[in-house]
């Protein structure tokens, strides 16, 4: 049976309505796209730093005009540079790889478990002297276990930074994800839970921090009251030009107030989907740190073998459900994937940051194989997107394709 007119995965697009609209037009006829100043007066970046100040419970955010902006202003905040190894889990999405390496540091890969985020028990052996930042990536609306990751961090010294880009309005045991480690990198761009196209956010406790990365981000000093300013020399940088704009401002500072409401529709039908599938031999279901704080945007089916997978996979795709795969072939969301790291390419012709001097005792290798335990749940994995404002109708359909493709699959 063919599933028709099944949505498209963008949450935060299903929910655009007139207060969007309205918003971009003001900034439009104000004649202010840029955050400082324009014809008018700008204020729309102002007013979703406040508003995520007041979401996340935290002192200080900073919009950017991307979330991998955000995270190579984060680590270079942190001090990450040659010499040191940063440790990232084998699922996320290449930008978190690419900001250790675009700042001339060592990724280290560490497994995931069932849940599909940091496997703690992993991330303890891969902690080497050179280790300098630990970067948990709450994934596929998963969070991750960051008591006992801030706990591990703590006992060896390292700094975390929380990659919250495919778990916006996610929590554990009650606390916002992004507000555990150091600093928290949260994701705009159309696949994210709230969306302005493109766009990026950190929040942080840490002043210090805060005005550090308000610096690189900018011109090299930090902007105070729509003036640059002259630093302490601590927070004098090379500025990145990584601001975020009014028009993207409008859009974000509308979306982060219907976040709870974008959430709470994903992760009701992620729980009633799921409640349709219950005692289905052969499915092992996803586990999660926090039953209750995910944010239910995919729907992960475990298998008991690849070739199940496989075949689940493809009898899904065949009944209108999209996107659907399997885990493995989730392009640049898996560490073998990435091209550029298995071949290390470097960012120029020096070779960097791999033949660096500094990074001579980091030698690892990222070719399928790296991370076993990993690749066997990839194989194994099929994912389904849930869009953000499905039906019961759809909901019971696609539980019942479901339930078909993997009872088609019994061995």
């Amino acid at each position: 049976m063919m599933i028709e007119n099944w949505p498209r995965e963008f949450p935060g697009v299903h929910w655009f309505d007139e207060e969007e609209e309205r918003a971009v037009l003001q900034a439009l006829r104000e004649g202010a796209p840029f955050r400082y100043y324009g014809r008018g007066k700008p204020c729309f970046v102002d007013a979703f730093e406040a508003a995520a100040r007041e979401f996340y419970a935290s002192p200080y955010a900073l919009a950017l005009g991307s979330g991998t902006g955000g995270l190579i202003t984060a680590m270079q905040a942190l001090g990450i540079g040659p010499g040191c190894e940063v440790i990232v889990p084998a699922y996320m999405w290449v930008a978190t790889i690419s900001a250790v390496v675009q700042n001339n540091a060592i990724p280290v890969l560490c497994e995931v478990d069932d849940t599909l985020t940091m496997d703690v028990k992993d991330l303890e052996r891969k902690i080497t002297p050179r280790t300098r930042l630990i970067v948990p990536v709450h994934m596929s609306g998963g969070v991750c276990d960051m008591p006992a990751i801030m706990e591990l961090a703590g006992r060896h010294g390292i700094p975390v930074l929380e990659d919250c880009a495919q778990a916006n309005g996610g929590k554990v045991g009650g606390q916002p994800v992004g507000t555990f480690g150091a600093l928290g990198m949260f994701s705009l761009q159309i696949n994210k839970n709230i969306t302005a196209g493109e766009g990026g956010l950190l929040v942080t406790r840490d002043p210090r921090l805060f005005t550090r990365a308000a610096a690189i981000h900018d011109l090299g000093v930090p902007w105070i009251n729509g003036t640059p300013t002259e630093p302490e020399p601590w927070a004098l940088a090379w500025g990145q030009g990584r601001r975020m704009s009014e028009l993207c401002g409008a859009v974000a500072s509308v979306q982060l107030r219907k976040l709870p409401q974008i959430v709470e529709h994903m992760r009701a039908s992620h729980r009633r989907i799921q409640a349709r599938l219950e005692g289905l031999p052969g499915l092992q279901k996803r586990r999660f740190h926090d039953d209750e704080g995910h944010t239910g945007s995919f729907v992960i089916l475990i298998l008991k073998t690849r070739r199940r997978a496989v075949d689940v996979a493809q009898s899904l795709r065949g009944s209108g459900l999209s996107p659907v795969c399997r885990l493995i072939d989730f392009g640049l969301h898996v560490y073998s994937n990435v091209r550029a790291l298995v071949q290390k390419v470097p960012l120029s012709p020096a070779g960097n940051p791999w033949r660096l001097p500094e990074n001579a005792e980091s030698a690892y290798d990222y070719a399928l194989g790296a991370c076993p335990q990993s690749d066997d749940l990839f194989e194994r994995s099929v994912l389904i997107s849930v869009p953000s404002r499905l039906t019961r109708e759809q909901e019971d359909a696609a539980a019942a394709a479901i339930r078909r493709a993997v009872e088609a699959s019994g061995e």
